[in-house]
C-alpha cells in the first residue's frame, strides 16, 4: 500500500508540474534576432523572460514530461550565443511587451535583448538529461559545438589565474543575488533593498567605466568571487561534458574536459575547505580571502563525486544538526546559527538570506545519495515536495513553517518532481 500511495503522490506532482509548464510556456518569433523561441519562463507575472539556470532546471524536469519541449528549451537558450561563447544569463525575447518589468531589474546588458552576465553553468547536465530521456546522441551532436564554446568561454575568460576556479564579477552572476555572504565585501552595512542595490551599482558603475571588458573588470578588483556553488556546478558539468564526449567517441575532448574537472575539484578542495569549520568558503578578490559566512552553498561540494569521505562527513554533520541546517523544511540557505539568518523573504524581495530553495535542495539531496546518506537525502526530497504541496510552486519557502514567498507559479520549484522520483528510483 505504501508504494501505491507514493506512486499516486508522484503522479499528482507530475500533473501539477505539466500544468505549470503549460502556463509558463512562451512561444513566438523574435524579429530582433530572427529566431523562433519556445521556452518556459520562471514566472509569467514576475520573470517572463528566459533565464539561464532556470532554463536548465526546466529542461531537466521537462525531459521527464515532454522530451520534445525539453529540447526546444535548450535550443532557445543557445540561439543567441555570443561570438566569444558567452550565453547570456537572460534573453529578453519579447522585451518590448514587458518594459515595466525590465525597469525593476538591476541588470547589466551586452545588447538591448541580452545580458552581459553568467549564471551557474549547469548546461551540460541539462543536455545530458534531455539526451538520456529520449533525445539521444543526435541531439548532443547538434548542440555540442555551442555547449563547448560556452565552457571554453568560462575557462578562457573567467579563470585568469588559471587555477581551475571560475570567477563571478557581480553577485547576481551566482544566482544568489542578496546572499549575506557578499554583504561585507560589497560594503553593505544595512540589510535593506536600497543598500544592497547600491552595493551592486557601485560594482556595475565601475565596470561601465571600462566598457565591461573582462580583463579590465578583473584588474579593477572590485568584486571577484570564486564562488563555491558556481565552481561545484562547474566541476560537475565538466565531468558530464567529458562523459558526453566519450559517448560521441571524441576521446581527446573527453580527456581534456576530465582534466579540467579534476583541476577545478582540486582547487576547491585545497583553497576553499576550512578544516576547523568543516565548511567550504568562497574566495574573494585577487588575494582570495575566505568569505566566512555559513550558507547552504558551503555544503554544495557534496555534489562532487570525488569529494573525500572526511569532508563529506563534515558537511553531512552540518545538515543533520537542528541548530545549523536541519530546519523543519530544509535546507535554509543560511545557517540558523548565523546572525544574518532570516526565515522570510525581506521587503524588496531580498533573496537567499535564509529561506529554503528547491534548486539547492536538489543538488544537496543528490550529493547525499552519492556520499552514503540516503536517509537524509530522502528527508530533504520529501520535505521539498511537502513545500510545493502546501504552498504551491513558489520561489522560496520559510524553513520553519513552509510558507511560500516570491513569485507564484515559479518554474524551478518543479524540481520537487525530480526529488520525488529519485525517492522511488524513477
Amino acid at each position: 500500500m505504501a508504494n501505491l500511495v507514493t506512486s499516486s503522490r508522484l503522479a499528482r506532482m507530475q500533473t501539477a508540474v505539466a500544468a505549470l509548464f503549460d502556463r509558463n510556456r512562451q512561444r513566438g518569433h523574435a524579429a530582433w534576432c530572427d529566431h523562433d523561441y519556445d521556452y518556459c519562463c520562471p514566472s509569467t507575472g514576475t520573470y517572463p523572460f528566459q533565464w539561464f539556470w532556470d532554463s536548465c532546471f526546466h529542461a531537466v524536469v521537462l525531459s521527464r514530461i515532454d522530451p520534445v519541449r525539453a529540447q526546444s528549451e535548450i535550443r532557445s537558450l543557445l540561439a543567441n550565443i555570443h561570438p566569444d561563447g558567452l550565453v547570456s544569463h537572460v534573453t529578453f525575447w519579447q522585451r518590448e511587451q514587458h518594459e515595466a518589468a525590465v525597469a525593476t531589474y538591476s541588470i547589466a546588458f551586452r545588447t538591448r535583448h541580452l545580458t552581459d552576465c553568467i549564471q551557474p553553468p549547469l548546461l551540460a547536465e541539462a543536455v545530458a538529461t534531455v539526451a538520456r530521456r529520449g533525445a539521444g546522441l543526435a541531439f548532443v551532436r547538434e548542440v555540442m559545438p555551442a555547449v563547448r564554446r560556452y565552457y571554453d568561454y568560462l575557462d578562457q575568460v573567467r579563470d585568469p589565474d588559471r587555477d581551475g576556479l571560475i570567477a563571478i564579477l557581480q553577485p547576481d552572476e551566482s544566482g544568489l543575488d542578496h546572499s549575506p555572504k557578499y554583504d561585507r565585501y560589497l560594503g553593505v552595512e544595512r540589510v535593506e533593498a536600497a543598500e544592497l542595490t547600491s552595493g551592486w551599482q557601485r560594482v556595475a558603475s565601475a565596470y561601465a567605466g571600462v566598457d565591461r571588458v573582462p580583463e579590465k573588470m578583473f584588474a579593477l578588483d572590485r568584486f571577484i568571487v570564486e564562488d563555491v556553488m558556481v565552481n561545484t556546478i562547474y566541476a560537475v558539468n565538466l565531468r558530464v561534458l567529458a562523459d558526453l564526449y566519450g559517448e560521441l567517441g571524441e576521446t581527446q575532448a573527453a580527456a581534456e574536459m576530465r582534466g579540467r574537472a579534476a583541476t577545478t575539484t582540486a582547487s576547491l578542495l585545497a583553497k576553499c575547505f576550512d578544516q576547523q569549520a568543516g565548511l567550504f568558503f568562497d574566495l574573494a578578490g585577487q588575494r582570495e580571502q575566505h568569505l566566512r559566512i555559513s550558507t547552504a552553498t558551503s555544503l554544495l561540494p557534496l555534489a562532487l563525486l570525488d569529494l573525500p569521505a572526511s569532508m563529506a562527513s563534515a558537511l553531512i554533520a552540518h545538515l543533520r544538526d537542528p541548530e545549523d541546517f536541519a530546519a523543519k523544511y530544509p535546507v535554509p540557505t543560511v545557517s540558523l546559527r548565523e546572525p544574518l539568518f532570516c526565515p522570510e523573504m525581506l521587503p524588496g524581495n531580498l533573496v537567499f538570506r535564509g529561506t529554503s530553495w528547491l534548486n539547492l535542495n536538489w543538488y544537496l539531496a543528490r550529493g547525499l545519495r552519492l556520499h552514503g546518506a540516503p536517509d537524509l537525502a530522502r528527508q530533504i526530497e520529501q520535505r521539498s515536495a511537502e513545500l510545493v504541496e502546501g504552498a504551491g510552486f513558489r520561489e522560496c519557502y520559510n524553513p520553519h513553517n513552509g510558507a511560500g514567498y516570491g513569485a507564484e507559479g515559479f518554474g524551478w520549484s518543479s524540481l520537487a518532481l525530480e526529488m520525488l522520483a529519485a525517492g522511488e528510483g524513477a
